[in-house]
């Protein structure tokens, strides 16, 4: 399970994006900004083995929240409810790889 702490600080993701998996889900988190609502955390979870760009977009989820720490809270928390209520979709890739 991910904690506000692993998402790095907001200035982070000023200047990159963050990926990582937990058994079997990939997930990344960007900064976006649009003019008419600001900036927002953009996250995408997707199951494995493929990075994002090799993952179909079928096959991927996405979450916005503010670009706040509270919005960075609103992420973690969300993925990880994802990694729990969706469990048989993360452990596909263990029976690819067997």
């Amino acid at each position: 399970m991910l904690s506000t702490d692993d998402l790095l600080n907001l200035e982070y993701y000023k200047k990159d994006t963050f990926s990582g998996w937990i058994n079997g889900m990939r997930f990344l988190v960007k900064k976006e900004s649009q003019e008419d609502t600001g900036d927002s955390f953009h996250a995408w979870l997707w199951p494995g083995p493929f990075i994002f760009d090799l993952t179909e977009d079928e096959k991927k989820i996405d979450f916005t929240a503010p670009f706040t720490e509270e919005g960075k809270a609103q992420v973690v928390d969300w993925i990880n409810e994802q990694y729990k209520t969706r469990g048989d979709l993360w452990n596909q890739e263990k029976k690819v790889l067997l």
